[in-house]
């Protein structure tokens, strides 16, 4: 009886080993990384938005890219140019060393989620800053997942670092000269005055500076209102003129930080359109203003 199930248990091992063995011949490896000929970054940003990307042959393109705002975060993303992608699978994510550096073992960063949609994979803040730390000190980061026709064969997407340094640098200084404004914050904006002065306050500065940005590399800025008001001190005459200094004032500075003067639309308006009484202090300090309205595309 002991004789005949160890032939048994040979039998069954021997046609595991064999189906195994036909198994692996059918399976496919499926590799996409740029050659070392043509892997090429590129950058792409100005004072609202900062991109890194990078093509993958026959697969897709990654894209580092973080936009304006105080609390906006590095994100990361890589896109299947193949059918939509109805499921959804988990993929490892390796940092592998370069040919050129025998010897070190793959670095495993983790798990992450292969996304329906275009972009299968996206991360954010740290997770990004881990894969472009992987590419600064010369590894591959390597997302690997079983195929999703297939279920045989397994697929394989690396980054390469080949070209990554030079616009790496570039997009990391962008990164320092995002505005801290999102466009949404700057549609609307009202700028007091001192009493009969038409010099535009400092902590108004950081703002404009900020709307001049968007009014010269956003598609989405069409015109620039700017209207100028007083308070009832004085003539109407001589405040009419004064509205249109400060008026003057506020286009003046949003020219010097690059914005196209043929969006500007000024309006001045003088003591007219009071928004609060003019018998008081108080009340005439609302009234000496610009406000600044942004139409959008």
């Amino acid at each position: 009886m002991k004789a005949s199930l160890t032939k048994i248990s040979l039998f069954v091992l021997f046609a595991s080993i064999v189906f195994a063995s036909i198994v692996n011949v059918n399976a496919s490896f499926k590799q996409y990384e740029a050659p070392l000929s043509e892997s090429e970054w590129t950058f792409n940003g100005n004072p609202i938005g900062c991109n890194l990307t990078h093509e993958v042959p026959f697969y897709g393109e990654a894209k580092f890219k973080q936009t304006a705002g105080k609390n906006e975060l590095l994100s990361f993303s890589l896109s299947y140019k193949r059918q939509p992608i109805s499921f959804t699978k988990v993929a490892s994510v390796k940092s592998l060393s370069a040919d050129w550096f025998p010897g070190q073992s793959a670095r495993n960063i983790g798990e992450t989620d292969v996304l329906k949609g275009k972009h299968i994979f996206k991360a954010k803040d740290m997770g990004s800053w881990r894969l472009l730390n992987e590419l600064e000190v010369g590894r591959f980061p390597t997302f690997q997942y079983q195929d999703f026709e297939s279920r045989q064969d397994q697929v394989s997407v690396s980054l390469s670092t080949v070209g990554f340094k030079q616009p790496y640098d570039h997009f990391l200084n962008c990164l320092t000269s995002l505005v801290p404004h999102k466009l949404p914050e700057l549609t609307k904006m009202t700028l007091h005055f001192d009493f009969d002065k038409d010099k535009v306050r400092p902590q108004n500065l950081e703002k404009l500076k900020s709307l001049a940005a968007y009014a010269k590399y956003s598609d989405n800025v069409d015109i620039v209102f700017i209207n100028g008001y007083t308070d009832a001190k004085g003539s109407k005459s001589y405040n009419k003129k004064l509205s249109s200094r400060r008026i003057a004032s506020v286009q003046k500075i949003l020219s010097s930080y690059g914005a196209p003067e043929n969006k500007f639309k000024p309006s001045s308006f003088g003591e007219k359109f009071p928004v609060a009484t003019n018998r008081k202090p108080w009340g005439r300090a609302k009234n000496r203003r610009v406000y600044v309205k942004v139409m959008l595309n």
